[in-house]
């Protein structure tokens, strides 16, 4: 039995209080989003989205575990689209550590995309994580959804970590639009990777980290976390003010 169903499917509009703080500052944000699982860990926490090509190396597939349980144990919820590859094994990653992870999917949350998935969504969802779309139960999938479902992943997100990913992957639809949404963008050093001319790429943006190790995922993390602490008492003395 798909245990997604014991999920009731919330909805939320762009003036409601748990509707994703982030959005509001990216353009266009869909006025209203359906969700099932605790869409409140989208403002509650940080988020990161951990994504990659599904076509993996074994190296790949290691690098987004472990990104995924390190963000897991942090308390940062790991964010992509539930896709095969670099998603799925950084999703696994942050459950294993006991983290919490939203999913953002091309289609009604009736549905799971792939379906082969659907035991991992059902794992994300009994984990208090969210399962988040723009579109309504029975929405026909059309390629064009998952491109615009890339710009939700980035634009929930405070940064954007790419595992491993060619230039012609969708991945890189998501970090383009990061740049344009002024997220905070990382990369797998390419030199790790086997599938990496995407990497390459991200690699010569500027303000791009490059992560070898985990000294550089922390430094990444680290300088997500001062932003947040930042844009607060920046926003709370301007409350003051007024």
């Amino acid at each position: 039995m798909w245990m997604m169903q014991q999920y009731e499917m919330g909805r939320t509009e762009i003036f409601d209080s748990n509707y994703p703080e982030r959005l509001l500052s990216i353009s266009k944000p869909p006025f209203e989003l359906y969700y099932r699982g605790n869409i409140d860990i989208i403002n509650q926490n940080r988020n990161i989205a951990v994504i990659g090509s599904r076509h993996v190396s074994g190296q790949g597939m290691e690098a987004a575990f472990r990104i995924g349980y390190e963000l897991g144990r942090r308390e940062i919820n790991v964010v992509n689209g539930l896709a095969l590859g670099c998603d799925t094994h950084a999703l696994r990653g942050a459950l294993v550590a006991g983290g919490t992870c939203v999913a953002v999917m091309p289609c009604g949350l009736e549905q799971i995309v792939p379906h082969s998935n659907t035991a991992l969504a059902d794992q994300l969802l009994s984990n208090g994580g969210c399962l988040l779309s723009e579109y309504p139960v029975h929405t026909p999938i059309r390629r064009y959804q998952y491109v615009e479902r890339d710009r939700l992943q980035s634009g929930i997100s405070d940064g954007v970590i790419v595992v491993e990913a060619e230039c012609d992957s969708g991945t890189m639809h998501t970090v383009r639009y990061a740049i344009r949404q002024g997220k905070r963008l990382a990369c797998i050093d390419s030199q790790l990777m086997r599938y990496s001319s995407g990497n390459r790429w991200i690699e010569k943006q500027k303000g791009a980290y490059v992560i070898r190790d985990a000294v550089d995922l922390n430094d990444f993390i680290a300088d997500i976390q001062n932003d947040t602490v930042y844009r607060q008492v920046t926003f709370d003395a301007f409350a003051m003010k007024g």
